[in-house]
């Protein structure tokens, strides 16, 4: 940990303590850091909220990082479609409620369980749908605060802050490359404001998924500006209109 995070053979990689979670911008298990002494009780102890884990990798401390491996990844490349790394987002939310996990830990680095040494419970040998990860406290939405924001939440916060902010500034007269890079700059002002920063690599790939979407698919800036100017005079109409209502119905009956 000391000489920061490197890449590695995968025979390599297996050795050392601490791994990535996985390949690249590819998740393939949601593991939980439980910062308690008696992690491995809250894991396995009956009943639970949560699924049986995969398996928990356990400290000195007993504190210990908690892994379910799931049976399809989830990518967070540029090519990636939200929905499902939302539903990852709050999945792995539930997990940390129901474990009162760290909500800091962010998901990118774990104790290896196969590394020699390490003290390892192994749990089931199944792997588990997101669908099946889910617990009572699964949130129905997320955090939409870059303070309130960690995990695979930071990733949704990051796109929706960003995607809103350069909406009405495309220009489809404007070189890709250049309307690329303004993208890339409202990333990385969204990623500045969490405590833990997301990886230089998803910033990157959730710039490109924006910059190719909103190209391939939005109107220019003028008409953008437009539209939203449309949709303000519809929403304040509607809210004359009850206003009128409720105070027709005040003296009226």
């Amino acid at each position: 940990m000391d000489d920061g995070v490197r890449r590695l053979p995968r025979d390599r990689a297996l050795t050392h303590r601490y791994i990535e979670t996985g390949p690249g911008a590819m998740t393939i298990c949601v593991v939980i850091d439980v910062d308690h002494s008696n992690a491995v009780l809250r894991a396995f102890e009956k009943p639970s909220d949560h699924p049986k884990p995969s398996w928990v990798a356990e400290g000195p401390t007993g504190h210990a990082h908690v892994g379910w491996w799931l049976t399809e990844p989830v990518t967070r490349t540029d090519a990636a479609r939200q929905a499902p790394i939302r539903y990852l987002a709050r999945t792995a939310e539930g997990l940390r409620r129901s474990l009162d996990g760290d909500p800091a830990y962010t998901s990118l680095l774990t104790r290896c369980p196969v590394a020699p040494g390490a003290e390892v419970i192994w749990g089931t040998d199944r792997a588990y749908s997101l669908r099946e990860l889910g617990t009572i406290h699964t949130p129905r939405q997320l955090p939409r605060k870059p303070e309130r924001s960690h995990g695979f939440g930071r990733n949704c916060t990051m796109f929706d802050a960003a995607r809103q902010n350069v909406y009405g500034l495309h220009d489809p007269e404007q070189p890709y490359a250049e309307w690329q890079r303004v993208v890339m700059q409202h990333c990385h002002a969204a990623n500045s404001e969490f405590p833990e920063p997301l990886p230089f690599s998803e910033v990157t790939a959730t710039a490109r998924s924006i910059s190719k979407w909103v190209r391939a698919n939005f109107v220019s800036k003028e008409e953008w500006h437009r539209r939203q100017g449309k949709v303000g005079g519809q929403r304040s109409g509607a809210s004359r209109r009850a206003a009128r209502d409720a105070r027709i119905q005040e003296v009226f009956g």
